[in-house]
């Protein structure tokens, strides 16, 4: 497709004026700051936008931290093109922190290689440059929108709790009939993800001077108990398997073939000094459910399981659950699932599967509120991007290939 091919320089100079505003979170201060950089240029392609803040009392009510500050504004821009049908087209604004390891300045993009790199290029704003490009060459070739069109460009996907799309969802501002989830990799159309769910266990302990141990009781010791006994939980947990098939790439160096639970112990806590018995320990990790298990009875299964470790190590704990983004499962079947594929596999020229993530997304919130079928295609590879980490990239030849799955699919 030429016109992609002759809109580069306007792609990558979008990418990089998007990469240069800092909306990492936490804490997201810079939302405002974005979605005033991308009003203008929706409406120069003809949409009416509205900038939307989370009003404060659900902000305090569903999100505050003290890790949290600034405004959430998100950003809603339409187009009614007299279609039949519409489409909610969905990714985030914002991106994780820099943190260390970087062989490039994380906030002020370079190219090397056919890869440009920055933080946020692969996700997600790297699908977010495409689609201003996409509508940018529809706009010029004089090429309609078969689908009215509602871009949600939402806040704090990153946080794992509650988002601008959780909002949108939740308020009616998410109308389509389909859902395209522009967050994600590019090696297949995921129908499925895990859900997500934070976990802290506090062992207790008494405290009392090192040099007579047998007064007070090590709080760290007994964590060690527990985190021994969690390895039973964790692989009884991750024995089991969805019917949803896994990426290939999960296929080529796991060998398993559909997705699975996950139970990870990540962080680990506790300690005064070193002469002191410690009174306490906190243990924390996540749990990745699958779509045919159901929250509650996640946590029951862990409860129970902590229980039984309590009665037989005279561990005094208390466990906390904190429940984040739901598993999402559409219809692989489906007729949205295969308009979305046939674009994909022709713009990138290879066949993309129908797969499943073990991570989670907030669009599985959204499709649980509204019932709409949807599916996840980004920008990145999961193999080569190394989104989250240092030196984040994508290739050049994706992020085209990318504009010409959206101009297809939506023409």
């Amino acid at each position: 497709m030429k016109a992609v091919e002759n809109k580069e320089e306007y792609l990558i100079n979008c990418l990089k004026e998007l990469v240069r505003i800092p909306t990492f979170v936490p804490p997201g201060e810079n939302y405002g700051k974005i979605v005033d950089l991308l009003i203008p240029v929706f409406e120069d392609l003809g949409f009416e936008c509205e900038r939307i803040e989370m009003p404060d009392d659900v902000y305090e009510a569903r999100q505050k931290s003290e890790e949290l500050s600034g405004e959430r504004v998100n950003l809603l821009a339409t187009k009614d093109f007299g279609a039949k049908e519409s489409v909610d087209i969905y990714t985030h604004l914002d991106v994780v922190p820099a943190g260390e390891g970087w062989s490039t300045s994380p906030f002020e993009p370079v190219i090397e290689d056919d890869r440009i790199y920055g933080r946020g290029v692969a996700d997600s704003k790297g699908s977010i440059a495409s689609l201003l490009t996409a509508l940018s060459v529809m706009n010029e070739q004089g090429l309609e929108s078969k689908y009215n069109l509602r871009v949600a460009l939402t806040t704090d996907e990153e946080v794992g709790l509650y988002s601008g799309l959780c909002f949108f969802a939740d308020t009616g501002l998410l109308k389509g009939d389909y859902l395209l989830c522009m967050d994600g990799d590019n090696e297949g159309i995921c129908v499925a993800t895990n859900g997500v769910m934070n976990w802290e266990i506090k062992v207790y302990g008494k405290s009392c001077h090192s040099s007579v141990p047998f007064l007070g009781v090590n709080a760290i010791e007994k964590a060690m108990l527990v985190m021994h006994e969690l390895d039973v939980l964790k692989r009884e947990v991750e024995s089991r398997e969805s019917k949803a098939a896994c990426s290939p790439y999960m296929v080529e160096t796991t060998g398993q073939k559909h997705i699975t639970p996950v139970f990870n112990v990540t962080m680990i806590t506790g300690g005064v000094k070193e002469n002191v018995i410690p009174p306490g320990c906190i243990l924390r990790g996540d749990r990745r459910y699958i779509p045919e298990e159901a929250v509650e009875e996640v946590i029951k299964e862990f409860e129970d399981f902590l229980h039984r470790i309590i009665t037989k190590h005279n561990i005094e704990l208390e466990l906390l659950c904190k429940p984040g983004y739901p598993p999402m499962f559409t219809n692989p079947d489906g007729e949205w699932v295969r308009r979305v594929r046939d674009a994909a596999s022709d713009s990138f020229g290879v066949s993309k599967e129908i797969t499943g993530v073990q991570g989670g997304l907030d669009v599985a919130y959204a499709v649980q509120r509204t019932n709409q079928p949807v599916c996840a295609f980004g920008v990145g590879s999961s193999i080569e991007s190394n989104a989250h980490g240092a030196d984040e990239n994508v290739r050049i030849r994706d992020l085209k290939d990318y504009v010409k799955f959206l101009v297809r699919l939506l023409t």
